[in-house]
């Protein structure tokens, strides 16, 4: 590996199973970045989240 982290990398850090059904009442898992301006910036480029580089996801890092 040469350090460098790949898109699928990055969306893995903040990946949940499927099947895991979130429950209400507790505090929602901690999050690296933030999802809703990720998508809506993804949208305004005309690109799906898995196709953005990964300096594009890294702007929207908290």
């Amino acid at each position: 590996m040469n350090g460098i982290k790949k898109n699928a990398d990055i969306l893995a850090d903040i990946r949940i199973p499927f099947s895991a059904v979130p429950n209400p009442y507790k505090d929602p898992p901690p999050c690296k970045l933030n999802l809703l301006e990720l998508a809506k910036y993804a949208d305004s480029a005309g690109k799906d989240i898995s196709e953005l580089t990964p300096e594009e996801i890294a702007m929207f890092r908290i």
